[in-house]
């Protein structure tokens, strides 16, 4: 275990947790209304920011064990602060690099139980919004949240090949890689969560216009604008990356010689 292990695997679900347990202290009247957006974006960028230093300490963590590794990610680090997909699937290419050098038969695709963790990303919500404090002012969102993610296949979430990797990547049996409308819905998910971090992280909100224009509200991609999707993307990429940091220190530490002296 390394000094980052306790942090690595720590989820990013115990934020949502602390979060219902803190809000049980206020009511539910309108009143508390302007409070809830501010709670949702401090889980938010709670979140994010947990999740993008889990990727900087998986990083040392391999580089520290693995000197390859060291030189292609130090000698000219491209990862900016992990926050974009392209840079979590970079972490993630090279995570898998990792535990390939150590167990020759490694199949990601065979490790992780896609369906497994699309279930389990709903479970943890759905316990979320139920007891939370705020859940009647965020009742559409869950409601949209449910009836979007019910349609999404977990097929889709993650996949590993010689061409695509990672999350929200084309199946190789995909009939439709051109037009496959989940594949877009979830690329289109995150990259407006992204934009999302981007507008909190930097408070571009203080210079800009606080509400949305009516071109962006009756775009039908407007539905995404959703906390409980933002926190379900971020969600499904700490279960798979958790999982497959367990599975690289495990092979690890029984591939490294022991002491008995």
């Amino acid at each position: 275990m390394s000094i980052h292990s306790n942090f690595i695997y720590t989820p990013l679900s115990d934020i949502l947790e602390d979060a219902a347990n803190a809000t049980q202290c206020i009511g539910q009247s309108i009143d508390i209304y302007p409070l809830c957006d501010y709670i949702m974006q401090s889980i938010f960028m709670k979140m994010t920011g947990a999740q993008e230093q889990k990727m900087k300490c998986i990083c040392w963590e391999l580089a520290t064990v693995d000197f390859e590794i060291r030189y292609d990610l130090y000698n000219n680090w491209t990862l900016g602060e992990c926050s974009t997909l392209s840079a979590k699937n970079k972490t993630l290419a090279i995570l898998l690099k990792a535990i390939s050098k150590i167990k020759d038969d490694f199949d990601p695709n065979s490790v992780i139980d896609k369906n497994s963790i699309l279930q389990e990303t709903k479970k943890i919500l759905i316990k979320f919004h139920r007891n939370s404090k705020i859940n009647s002012f965020s009742s559409r969102e869950y409601q949209e949240f449910i009836k979007i993610f019910d349609t999404i296949e977990d097929k889709c979430i993650y996949h590993i090949s010689d061409k695509n990797q990672f999350l929200f990547s084309k199946c190789d049996n995909c009939s439709n890689q051109r037009t496959c409308t989940k594949l877009k819905i979830l690329d289109n998910m995150y990259s407006r969560m992204y934009a999302h971090r981007n507008r909190c992280a930097h408070n571009l909100m203080s210079y800009q216009q606080n509400l949305p224009s009516l071109k962006s509200l009756s775009s039908a991609d407007y539905i995404y604008e959703n906390y409980y999707i933002r926190f379900a993307l971020l969600i499904i990429i700490d279960l798979i990356i958790t999982e497959l940091y367990r599975i690289f220190e495990k092979e690890y530490q029984s591939s490294v010689p022991q002491y008995n002296g």
